[in-house]
């Protein structure tokens, strides 16, 4: 018989990560093309609604998790950003694509009845199970490399369907 020992530790995620809302931008210095983008709630486009030339609140790599509608889907960013109100922005030392991975599969539990929201408070409350660092970054490669791979048969597929 064989027995297992895990050597994963399960945290909160506000334990080891700072969360932050996102908050108003300047709408005088958006471009249409920049440095650093500007990110939204949406899922649509990456979220990018526009871009500052010289100007970010969230240094890169971070994950972004939207928090209002359609919560909890996380993106690893890996550009120095600004996130837009409703946003979440998760900022660690840990492997932003494993992060990415580990926070879409967390099962969101919304609390509201209007609007489903999803609160800094709230994201920082999830348990997340974190391997050594090294074993993170393989996950991380292999969920990122799957991610690509659907990306380009969906693709594929809506040429094949025109």
């Amino acid at each position: 018989m064989y027995c297992f020992v895990l050597s994963w530790e399960q945290r909160k995620l506000g334990e080891v990560a700072k969360i932050t809302a996102g908050g108003d931008i300047d709408k005088s210095k958006v471009n249409e093309n920049g440095q650093y983008p500007i990110f939204a709630n949406a899922l649509t486009n990456d979220g990018i609604v526009g871009y500052y030339d010289s100007a970010y609140k969230v240094e890169a790599p971070a994950v972004t998790v939207t928090g209002r509608g359609d919560v909890g889907h996380a993106k690893a960013r890996n550009t120095s950003f600004t996130p837009v109100v409703r946003l979440l922005a998760v900022k660690s030392d840990h492997d932003v694509d494993f992060l990415e991975n580990a926070i879409n599969t967390h099962k969101v539990l919304i609390e509201s009845t209007g609007v489903p929201q999803l609160t800094a408070p709230q994201l920082g409350n999830y348990k997340i199970f974190f391997p050594k660092r090294a074993e993170q970054q393989k996950i991380g490669l292999l969920f990122k490399q799957l991610d690509n791979l659907i990306t380009l048969n969906q693709q594929k597929l809506n040429l094949l369907k025109k």
